[in-house]
């Protein structure tokens, strides 16, 4: 029988599945190479997994696993150091700080995102989905889609603007 305590690593499994996302774009607005980020998520996942028995249950896991991630950026930015860094490391110190006092409103942002992005019309919503999502190139939709370029980024930037105004307002009426 599987011991049902705060600190069993079921709890920290369940932790990371349902904060996995906030971990990956913290760590990815530290590293901006997607791939850096996602290695630096899995060492982190790590880290949280060798100390979990350290975790004061009575305080919040994001904040916690944060300075987790954040000791793992540092040492992906000393593994790299023949490479030259982005951002000094009090630029560093300060994205990382930022980023953990706007990560409910990103959150919230997010959430209403995918809210104001279901209420677009259907060819709409693909061809946000399909540059922003799949990440599939402009060559590649002005293909499918038989648009210039110039076309086909008009109309991007009115769905972003569309996207950002509809999210705006949600926020607002939520006060």
């Amino acid at each position: 029988m599987i011991e049902e305590t705060p600190s069993s690593p079921e709890n920290l499994v369940l932790l990371l599945s349902q904060h996995q996302e906030s971990i990956f774009r913290y760590i990815y607005c530290l590293v901006p190479v997607e791939a850096d980020a996602r290695d630096i998520q899995q060492e982190t996942s790590l880290a949280l997994y060798r100390k979990w028995e350290q975790f004061d249950t009575s305080r919040p896991f994001l904040p916690w696993a944060f300075r987790f991630a954040y000791l793992q950026v540092q040492k992906h930015r000393e593994k790299s150091a023949r490479t030259p860094l982005l951002f000094r490391t009090d630029v560093l110190d300060l994205l990382a700080s930022e980023r953990e006092h706007v990560a409910d409103h990103l959150d919230r942002r997010l959430r209403w995102l995918d809210v104001c992005l279901q209420k677009l019309p259907t060819p709409d919503k693909e061809l946000v989905i399909s540059r922003y999502a799949r990440r599939e190139s402009a060559e590649t939709l002005m293909d499918r889609l038989h648009l210039s370029r110039r076309t086909l980024f008009r109309r991007l930037e009115l769905l972003r603007q569309r996207l950002h105004d509809c999210v705006t307002r949600q926020l607002e009426s939520e006060g």
